[in-house]
């Protein structure tokens, strides 16, 4: 077993480092560390690897998503168990869908990122227990329409509706009601800090 860990605090590096020997003990052959998500795309393309321990945030060009589906496209058969700071459960939703096997919060602690590797050892996938997928499922945000999901996330990343409506070549009066009946499936009004919202949900990474 091989392993690499992606985090930039020490502690925590250290930490699951001596959990991972315990462990797996007699079938753990190394455990590598790297600080940033550029070191680690850098470093992925070659590295000896099983199993990644990806923090979701870390310094760097990339992070969130966008770099869980950088590092599925560079090693999909590497499992990777998502061990970072959020835990809502659009996100571990996003996450699982973006190619990851395991989604771990830091709240939860080593023990559990430790819970999920060992599950993915046997085939298995893993949702920390405070994970509630089910809300992420059920969340009116999945009602959406594309169309409405994407006026929504340009709303928030600061655009206007008549700059929408000429980037996506659609009118504007179609994209005004994409606005509303989206704030109307959601409950949102229309005063609503559209970034925040999206940031709260776990979904901040669409505006990148």
């Amino acid at each position: 077993m091989k392993v690499l860990i992606a985090d930039d605090h020490p502690i925590i590096c250290v930490a699951l480092t001596e959990l991972l020997k315990t462990a797996f003990a007699g079938r753990l052959a190394s455990v590598e560390t790297v600080s940033d998500s550029n070191a680690l795309l850098a470093h992925l393309p070659t590295a000896d690897v099983d199993y990644l321990v990806l923090d979701l945030f870390m310094p760097g060009a990339s992070n969130s998503i966008p770099l869980l589906e950088r590092v599925v496209a560079l090693r999909p058969e590497v499992r990777v168990v998502t061990y970072t700071g959020a835990d809502q459960p659009m996100l571990a939703l996003h996450a699982l869908d973006a190619g990851a096997q395991a989604f771990v919060s830091k709240s939860s602690g080593p023990d559990v990122a430790i819970e999920a590797i060992r599950a993915l050892s046997v085939g298995d996938r893993f949702i920390d227990p405070r994970i509630d997928l089910d809300a992420a499922r059920r969340h009116p945000w999945q009602t959406l329409t594309p169309g409405e999901r994407a006026v929504l996330v340009a709303l928030a990343g600061g655009q206007h509706l008549h700059a929408i409506a000429l980037d996506s070549d659609r009118s504007y009066k179609t994209v005004t009601a994409h606005k509303y009946n989206a704030l109307r499936k959601l409950s949102l009004g229309s005063k609503t800090d559209l970034k925040h919202y999206l940031s709260q949900l776990g979904l901040g990474y669409l505006l990148a």
